[in-house]
């Protein structure tokens, strides 16, 4: 059966195809569909202004047997802001490749996946957000959409509510999840207590996770915080997930080669 049908969708992917060619993986409002674009490899070609990564607009495609093809674009949005700056562009490849592993094809993608990538992208451009809060934010929206999510705010092995503790949770990277302070105690192996971590993490993992991207305007994390959220759901996504390993670690040898890697302290937490 043969479809020709029209979608909003944003570039997360581009992959050469012999010389004239490119693939293209899309990211719909219902989400991923690959397609070919015949002569957007090429500089002078009609579709290579949509064939650019993190590039959004309206797309026809034509649908077929096997892959489908790009027949017409209408770019919307070239965020040409998140090609000329090094640590934009380096965070938005790295979330350009989460959403393209992590989305599934359509019609199959939760139905917040577009619109906070859109999200995301659009918050790299505004720099209203420190880029690295904005990754974090994205991160915990692809560990619920792939359940690898827990409920933040409580102990994941006794169930109590960490704001109710005095001490500083720490996270449990063998079960994937905070734990109070009692129950990293009560266990002998210092790798079973889990790692140390700031005394808020658990408020602030929970208010990322539950927050809008979109409605993010001022984000004031310490740096320990910021390392902390970091190094969490780096391993989250890779070691529950399976995916971001590679990308994020490309990502993170970027940001640390550079002069002055972005960073601020601030206070936890004000939005």
């Amino acid at each position: 059966m043969t479809v020709i049908w029209t979608t909003e969708a944003v570039v997360v992917r581009v992959v050469r195809y012999g010389e004239r060619d490119a693939i293209l993986t899309l990211l719909t409002e219902t989400g991923l569909v690959t397609a070919m674009a015949r002569g957007a490899a090429r500089p002078t070609g009609r579709l290579s202004a949509a064939a650019q990564l993190c590039v959004q607009g309206t797309y026809v495609l034509y649908q077929g047997r096997g892959m489908g093809d790009v027949r017409q674009a209408e770019v919307t949005r070239q965020r040409r802001a998140l090609h000329e700056d090094v640590v934009k562009a380096a965070y938005a490849a790295y979330l350009c490749d989460l959403a393209a592993r992590a989305v599934p094809e359509r019609p199959d993608a939760p139905p917040a996946a577009y619109r906070q990538f859109v999200a995301v992208l659009d918050g790299l451009e505004a720099d209203h957000v420190p880029v690295d809060v904005l990754a974090r934010a994205f991160e915990l929206k692809v560990c619920a959409w792939l359940g690898v999510g827990p409920d933040w705010r409580v102990c994941i092995r006794c169930g109590v509510p960490l704001a109710e503790t005095r001490e500083a949770p720490r996270y449990d990277p063998f079960e994937g999840g905070l734990i109070c302070a009692d129950c990293a105690s009560a266990t002998g192996s210092a790798a079973v207590r889990g790692w140390p971590l700031p005394r808020k993490i658990s408020a602030v993992l929970h208010l990322l996770a539950q927050a809008d991207i979109a409605k993010l305007h001022r984000v004031d994390l310490s740096g320990a915080m910021r390392d902390a959220l970091s190094r969490i759901l780096a391993h989250q996504l890779q070691e529950f997930a399976g995916v971001g390993g590679r990308a994020r670690q490309v990502l993170d040898e970027i940001v640390a080669s550079l002069p002055h890697p972005p960073a601020e302290d601030g206070r936890d937490l004000d939005t």
